[in-house]
């Protein structure tokens, strides 16, 4: 699918992916949600607002041991127990005899990804923490997911020997998850991040939900050893109707030998253009699935590279857009030296090509169980025009890592690429008004999808939004 130049102008700066506990299963059957985690949270987009509000930021663990979230601010870990014990109506899921646990973590994308690392407190307190075992890993890249959202399952163990006491129980552990910090140096989610949280486990009653476990699989092997004869007739029946499918999937073709063709040439170019074929069908398929290709990223590289040149080198006195060139121009008082500058932008574009690379590689940093890009799309775009109508405001509670960026510097910075903006270029095209140069008429031509699409999604935001207040939509986006 094909994302116009105006969704990108727009979502560049809030398209930030981080990750949710959305699940934590006990072995006695109770199930919980990770710290901060709330069910009003919408999970369909990727976009910092709405849909990562109850993320949990890793950013301050000395004050904030189990993070903070931009719908809640700092995490308190008394109050999370407590909510924790009340959704499992009054027990909180289990560890199993050897003390593992399982969750569902949901990607929601880009720095959502692992691998992660895991940490166990053993008094509930978040006061100390020693390192745990992963045993089932998320997918991810230096912390990096492409295709996101996803639902992904995870799992840690505790150290041998350990002993849970804390809680009301006095057999509760903490366990905290995370994709950046000091055991996760390679990471770039700790950027924006880095992302986690925690979750509450008990010891209490593992032994039995484990033997019930086994009992109850037991059984199960048991029903299934005593088939029926209508349990054998729907095997066949299922049977018949694989080999019907698999009978009607077209076959790989095998190419003749050069007897059946005039020449040995003729036979050639049939083999090559199959394998164009083929080579065609899967750049198609690449681009429906939004993979970045060679030739995108090196533009993204080229595009990104020079436009961070320019609040750059701004804050070391240069304005690149003077009549004489940027470099004629050395203003009083500059932030940055201009080695400092030059520095500065070797190490953002290097930043940006490990992140493009990363997002290209494919392997284990494509998103498992992803939900349709389109349906993604489909779903910010909603937001979007949820935020323009005011019917949806931003929310930011503090300590969640998001500042709020004080736009008359960031316009400054930019000088006129802060005049570039949806907004306008959507104004012009809704109103009729004519553009007034070639870039305004490429600009407006973008946004003709991105408005349509705006109004058709609409409605969905309106449906699934809650009631927000804080500060404005467009000065709160993650960085």
């Amino acid at each position: 699918m094909r994302t116009s130049p105006a969704i990108l102008l727009t979502s560049v700066a809030s398209a930030y992916g981080h990750v949710v506990i959305t699940s934590v299963i006990g072995a006695n059957g109770v199930t919980t949600t990770g710290f901060g985690v709330t069910n009003n949270t919408l999970r369909t987009g990727t976009t910092e607002q709405p849909f990562q509000l109850d993320t949990s930021v890793l950013k301050n663990l000395k004050d904030d041991p189990c993070g903070a979230t931009l719908q809640g601010g700092s995490i308190n870990i008394a109050t999370a127990l407590a909510d924790a014990v009340s959704q499992g109506g009054g027990i909180l899921p289990s560890l199993s005899t050897n003390g593992t646990v399982s969750m569902t973590l949901h990607q929601v994308n880009a720095d959502g990804g692992g691998p992660f690392t895991a940490m166990v407190n053993t008094d509930a307190t978040g006061a100390t923490w020693v390192p745990a075992t992963v045993l089932v890993q998320a997918p991810g890249t230096n912390g990096i997911l492409h295709g996101g959202p996803a639902n992904v399952p995870f799992s840690a163990q505790i150290p041998p020997g350990t002993t849970c006491t804390g809680g009301t129980d006095k057999a509760t552990c903490l366990i905290r998850i995370n994709n950046g910090g000091t055991n996760n140096t390679l990471s770039l989610a700790q950027g924006a991040g880095p992302f986690g949280g925690c979750v509450a486990v008990t010891q209490a009653n593992a032994a039995v939900a484990v033997s019930s476990g086994a009992a109850a699989g037991t059984t199960a092997t048991g029903a299934t050893t005593g088939k029926t004869k209508a349990g054998n007739a729907a095997a066949k029946a299922a049977k018949a109707a694989a080999k019907a499918t698999n009978g009607a999937k077209v076959k790989r073709p095998r190419f003749a030998s050069r007897h059946f063709f005039p020449t040995l040439e003729s036979r050639d170019e049939a083999v090559e253009n199959f394998r164009r074929d083929r080579v065609l069908a899967d750049i198609t398929y690449l681009a429906a699935r939004g993979e970045l290709t060679a030739d995108l990223i090196d533009e993204i590289k080229t595009a990104t590279g020079t436009a961070i040149d320019i609040p750059i080198d701004n804050l070391a006195g240069q304005d690149d857009s003077a009549d004489l060139g940027g470099n004629s121009t050395t203003a009083a008082g500059a932030v940055l030296t201009l080695q400092q500058a030059v520095n500065l932008k070797k190490a953002v574009q290097d930043a940006i090509a490990t992140a493009l690379t990363i997002l290209s590689s494919g392997g284990t940093v494509v998103a498992q169980n992803a939900q349709n890009i389109n349906d993604t799309n489909a779903a910010n775009a909603a937001a979007d025009a949820a935020f323009q109508d005011g019917s949806l405001t931003s929310i930011n509670l503090g300590n969640a890592g998001v500042g709020f960026f004080e736009t008359a510097v960031v316009d400054s910075l930019l000088g006129p690429l802060a005049t570039i903006t949806q907004v306008e270029a959507a104004a012009a095209t809704v109103t009729g008004a004519t553009p007034t140069s070639v870039t305004d008429t490429a600009v407006a031509a973008s946004v003709t999808d991105t408005a349509a699409a705006a109004a058709t999604n609409a409605a969905a935001a309106t449906a699934g939004k809650t009631t927000k207040t804080g500060k404005k939509a467009t000065k709160n986006r993650q960085n």
